[in-house]
């Protein structure tokens, strides 16, 4: 795949925690995000939530094509006006959308010109609770799931989707045992990753056997998932 330019998108990028903090720029986040990280008792946890949070500004800046460090993250809950959590924007950019999330282990970003989500879930094998299966899937999929040869990982693959199409704000998670993902749609790509539609949208999503996650995005148009350079270019030797 090569280099990123700006306005092409939308666009997803997946790391290490590690590997972000690594390249440095967490005198960018703003008190309020220091304020948060800071509150999270794990290292591992406010690793991730950092990375994380300077993962979407690289993100931005690779599709908007502006320095890094013009761009601020901003949360604002579009029921209470709270400013400490809601839906992220990059401020003074209206016209563009991201979305972030982590785990420990890995961190996720993505932007876009129209709204975007995504999400990523450890793949720790767990088993699967019946009342969590009956909140969260259809009847017919939670039959799909069980039948899987990989249940747990059947499962985490409509829980990272579903949770994408969350954060985009087209179902809320009360309406997540009504929302049918159609396994007809689901075709095979390149990376051994799985592009598949919800309506107009377009859905992606894949296992990093490397890093142990599972990993999914949503969006208006297909999703392009950019390589390390987007966010981590090679400095001369």
């Amino acid at each position: 795949m090569g280099e990123e330019s700006p306005d092409r998108g939308p666009l997803v990028l997946l790391a290490r925690p590690e590997d972000v903090l690594r390249v440095g720029g967490e005198h960018l986040l703003t008190p309020r995000e220091r304020r948060r990280a800071g509150a999270l008792r794990h290292r591992a946890d406010r690793d991730a939530h950092v990375a994380a949070h300077l993962l979407v500004r690289h993100c931005a800046a690779a599709l908007t094509g502006r320095p890094v460090e013009a761009l601020e993250l901003v949360q604002e809950c579009a029921e209470c006006g709270s400013t400490e959590h809601g839906r992220p924007s990059i401020a003074g950019l209206p016209e563009l959308h991201v979305s972030l999330a982590h785990t420990r282990g890995a961190v996720a970003a993505g932007a876009d010109r129209r709204p975007i989500g995504v999400d990523v879930e450890g793949a720790r094998t767990r088993d699967l609770d019946p009342a969590v299966l009956t909140s969260t899937l259809t009847a017919a999929e939670t039959a799909r799931v069980r039948s899987a040869s990989d249940p747990p990982a059947a499962f985490l693959r409509h829980w990272v989707r579903k949770e994408c199409l969350v954060k985009l704000g087209v179902v809320t998670l009360d309406e997540l045992s009504g929302v049918e993902l159609d396994p007809t749609t689901e075709q095979d790509v390149e990376g051994g990753r799985t592009r598949s539609r919800f309506g107009p949208l377009h859905l992606l999503d894949w296992f990093d056997p490397t890093l142990d996650v599972a990993v999914a995005a949503a969006a208006h148009g297909p999703p392009v998932v950019g390589s390390a350079r987007t966010w981590a270019p090679r400095r001369p030797t």
